[in-house]
């Protein structure tokens, strides 16, 4: 582990080197994002470490810590977002980004799904995460489809359908409100959060397994963005890569979880991911600039709305998830993606 953790480190430091160089090759750009995905691959174990620590010592359950990696994962994405849509011509692709992140961590969630049962079995979804999911979905979907009939009924009857300002007030309060109850609602016994706070050594992980995560996020990022600008890519097409290579370190993250047993942590992980994109990420940017209810806008809430309730409706049928919805989860966040790009050469 000293020897990833070295190698780690030496990443970051070439990653943040490589960061105040202008992109002026093409060759540099390439070599900037295989940097990123290098990078995010190894952070990913020790940051998963690094949370198992974390959940010991502070008494948190493991969902609860799940949720508190995908907002660490989403934070450098939040930050990218918040940066693109202060730029007027940016402003699209930024919004797009976001709801499309959310879309891809649907995608990954079946993928993960299938690759725990292809050989038999199923991913037993705990009753208290189980509670908690489905709550946070509900409210998801609930919103989504008020924005999507709000925008409807803009686009036919205002010229300039533009979101609200008080729907990403109710939004961001509904998934503080959220956080908070949950958070004291998983809190472990006091018995249980005192073992394993003789080693430390999970802070050194969590630490380096983060800031590696941001710096890769970063230069993915980057070099994604400035890849489609000098190729000129419509904007969907744009967003969608974006988005793509800005869902890497959660994708990472989720996947090692799970693979080193930790189930719930990467499910959590990912279900966070596709209700943070639009609780949390999406009302901040509609803070900072308006968002045109324009038709990719409504058709990306109309098929978070649909695909969500698919992912609710196969956990709450029988508390588990089974290789023939991981495959539905798949397809249709899949189909989505698909659907939304093909829009690009219509609208």
């Amino acid at each position: 582990m000293r020897r990833r953790l070295f190698i780690i480190l030496t990443l970051i430091i070439v990653g943040i080197t490589s960061m105040t160089i202008e992109p002026e090759e093409p060759s540099f750009l390439l070599f900037t994002l295989l940097l990123g995905l290098l990078l995010v691959f190894l952070s990913s174990e020790p940051a998963v470490e690094g949370f198992k620590g974390l959940s010991e010592y502070t008494g948190l359950s493991e969902y609860m810590i799940g949720i508190v990696s995908s907002l660490a994962s989403n934070f450098p994405e939040a930050i990218l977002a918040i940066f693109m849509v202060l730029s007027p011509h940016l402003r699209e692709v930024a919004i797009f980004t976001v709801m499309l992140a959310s879309a891809f961590n649907g995608l990954l969630l079946g993928i993960l799904v299938i690759m725990l049962t292809y050989k038999g079995g199923s991913v037993k979804v705990p009753r208290e995460a189980l509670e908690h999911d489905v709550e946070v979905m509900r409210i998801t979907i609930a919103f989504s489809i008020i924005i999507l009939g709000t925008g409807l009924i803009l686009n036919l009857f205002h010229g300039k359908p533009y979101l609200p300002f008080e729907v990403s007030l109710f939004l961001l309060l509904a998934y503080m409100s959220y956080l908070y109850f949950m958070s004291r609602k998983t809190r472990k016994t006091e018995s249980t959060a005192k073992t394993d706070r003789r080693g430390k050594a999970w802070i050194s992980h969590l630490l380096l397994g983060l800031i590696g995560i941001i710096v890769s996020a970063e230069l993915i990022s980057n070099a994604s963005e400035y890849m489609v600008h000098v190729l000129e890519f419509h904007v969907v097409i744009a967003a969608t890569l974006i988005a793509f290579a800005g869902s890497v370190p959660e994708h990472c993250l989720a996947i090692i979880g799970a693979r080193r047993g930790q189930i719930e942590l990467g499910v959590s992980n990912l279900i966070s991911g596709i209700v943070q994109s639009i609780m949390l990420i999406f009302p901040l940017l509609a803070m900072v600039a308006p968002v045109y209810l324009d038709g990719y806008i409504l058709y990306q809430f109309l098929a978070i709305a649909s695909t969500l309730w698919i992912t609710k409706k196969a956990i709450v049928d029988d508390g588990r998830l089974t290789l023939d919805e991981g495959v539905s989860i798949l397809m249709v966040h899949l189909l989505g993606i698909i659907l939304f790009d093909e829009l690009s050469w219509l609208i």
